[in-house]
């Protein structure tokens, strides 16, 4: 059992964090009572994202004053390292622990949370250095429930897309992962980048608000008071205290 006995768990992760989340998304985060959370590149708060290659180029960072205001309706944060590049054994330092110790400094916050950019070639050199950085805790790319007594340094993350890249083509489900969680007593942690309406930024790596809105609404529905709708750093937390208790 979760907190509260609860039998399973719901979070969702936002990737870049985006200024036009407060537009498009918060709103429906107040509605449903679900939590958020923004994994920050940490060079990067409060311009417009300059990454190369990147889909959501020129779109506005939130600032660190936006960020602190989110946290405090109970949203969490997690370092996505400091300039989104590919993570190896030669820059980890940077990527990894540096931009950690900048990311606190701006926010004024504890940032005990990775999370991998890129794909998850960047995840075993952030994986080697995460612990001595001051992590408890990353997030990847791997798109699999989490059992619940999962390994924290290997935290999997369902895609909240669109549409899945060929050859599969695969739309947008509701429904994706939760009678899953359900059965396994697990935790989902979904992730997107900026849901906006209509028409996704790019449909292999975002929704719709109007997808959002309905994965909110069927996790809700089909949860109802088994469900912890949970920040990530609380369910990490949630977790390590088990743990010193055995």
């Amino acid at each position: 059992m979760w907190k509260n006995g609860k039998r399973w768990v719901y979070s969702i992760t936002y990737d870049e964090g985006c200024a036009d989340l407060l537009s498009h998304a918060l709103p429906l985060h107040r509605r449903y009572g679900i939590p958020g959370h923004v994994a920050l590149v940490a060079s990067q708060l409060g311009v417009r994202r300059n990454v190369p290659g990147s889909s959501y180029n020129g779109l506005k960072i939130l600032s660190a004053g936006q960020i602190r205001t989110l946290c405090r309706e109970g949203w969490g944060v997690s370092c996505h390292s400091m300039t989104h590049a590919a993570i190896t054994p030669e820059n980890a330092g940077t990527e990894v622990r540096d931009s950690r110790k900048l990311l606190e400094q701006a926010l004024d916050l504890k940032v005990t949370m990775f999370c991998v950019p890129g794909n998850n070639d960047s995840y075993p050199p952030a994986r080697a250095i995460a612990r001595r950085a001051g992590y408890t805790a990353i997030l990847t790319i791997y798109d699999e429930v989490n059992p619940p007594d999962p390994d924290l340094m290997r935290l999997c993350r369902c895609p909240l897309h669109s549409e899945f890249p060929p050859p599969f083509y695969s739309k947008f489900d509701p429904y994706k992962r939760i009678h899953q969680a359900m059965d396994m007593g697990g935790w989902i942690i979904d992730y997107c980048h900026c849901p906006m309406p209509h028409q996704p930024i790019h449909p292999w790596k975002d929704c719709t608000t109007e997808e959002l809105e309905a994965r909110f609404d069927t996790v809700r529905r089909i949860g109802g008071d088994r469900v912890w709708l949970a920040e990530p750093n609380d369910v990490v937390e949630c977790l390590l205290r088990r743990r010193r208790k055995r």
